[in-house]
């Protein structure tokens, strides 16, 4: 008999600012903890709820706040181990984006400065993989958060994945500061990063990010290419090195800057672009109004000239829905 079941509840653990959950979704899923425990409790503790959490949904007992999840489905509940890591625990930017998500938390405030983000977290994944809860044979991480180029641990982290087999890392960064952790991923075949330009002119990434690093970013972003390249078995490997292009109303809603942003890209030596809807604040902002026209614009110009440049372009899936809805 088939269980209501999701698989980010039983193979996936989120690490966020506040607290370790098991939804990667930022939905109502269970929280584990609140960072209390030491290290090694708090790794105990997340394999015990693992295994409360997978016994429930043998049993057909659905937690409370994923009742309504639309992510949830209905499969056999396998005892899997943990298959996917998300990252995103730390609010430090080297960047001002105005549209940033974690305004709130940070005041708007942005520093060069290295942090740490948890020293727990580290230490907590070093415990589980010596409790065997992690899988060997295939782990997913998705990096996020505040800039990973100000993330302390952010190396060590790296080094320890790939000491333990890591499957895929993908990576967002403002591309200020050059990685050597995520060049070590590139080469690898291991990883992808991409960075928001979201512009092809200096003048507009400045209005955009609050800082005049444009030519830096776009030299970073050249170097990561030339890093991917050294990856022989895979030709493509080159396209996980994104340049994104979130669209911003009254600053990059046009298809002049659109054009800049492809050629720009294309001179580079990019071969992989992302185009998005600033969709964080709307959804919570715009609940019911119209999608405006600009994003279908634009959508349609970047598919078109893609295509002619030679360039994949990958279209944010959660801004497809939206536009497919036609409503935020």
């Amino acid at each position: 008999m088939q269980k209501n079941y999701c698989k980010l509840l039983t193979n996936g653990l989120s690490f966020h600012q506040k607290n370790v959950r098991y939804c990667t979704t930022l939905q109502l899923g269970e929280i584990i903890s609140t960072y209390e425990e030491k290290p090694k409790e708090l790794a105990y503790k997340i394999k015990e709820q693992r295994n409360r959490i997978k016994n429930a949904l043998n049993n057909n007992i659905i937690p409370e706040g994923c009742k309504d999840c639309i992510y949830r489905n209905t499969e056999n509940v396998l005892n899997e181990k943990i298959q996917r890591i998300d990252l995103y625990y730390w609010y430090h930017c080297n960047c001002g984006c105005f549209y940033c998500s974690y305004r709130d938390e940070t005041k708007g405030e942005f520093s060069d400065k290295i942090k740490y983000g948890n020293p727990k977290i580290y230490q907590t994944i070093k415990e589980l993989y010596k409790l065997n809860e992690i899988d060997l044979n295939y782990l997913y991480v998705n990096v996020g958060g505040g800039e990973i180029g100000v993330l302390k641990e952010f190396p060590k982290l790296v080094d320890l994945f790939l000491k333990h087999n890591l499957n895929f890392s993908t990576c967002e960064s403002s591309g200020i500061r050059y990685l050597k952790s995520v060049e070590k991923l590139l080469k690898k075949g291991k990883g992808s990063i991409t960075v928001a330009v979201c512009c092809g002119s200096r003048n507009i990434y400045k209005k955009i990010k609050q800082r005049d690093k444009y030519l830096q970013v776009m030299k970073n972003l050249k170097r990561y290419v030339s890093a991917a390249k050294k990856y022989k078995e895979n030709p493509h490997n080159t396209d996980n090195v994104v340049s994104k292009y979130i669209i911003l109303k009254g600053f990059n809603d046009n298809i002049e800057e659109v054009e800049k942003w492809l050629l720009e890209s294309k001179k580079y030596g990019l071969t992989c672009v992302e185009i998005s809807m600033e969709y964080c604040w709307g959804i919570h902002t715009k609940q019911g109004q119209k999608v405006e026209d600009y994003n279908y614009t634009i959508f349609d110009y970047a598919e078109k000239r893609t295509k002619e440049l030679g360039l994949l372009l990958r279209k944010n899936l959660t801004s497809v829905a939206l536009m497919e809805q036609g409503t935020y």
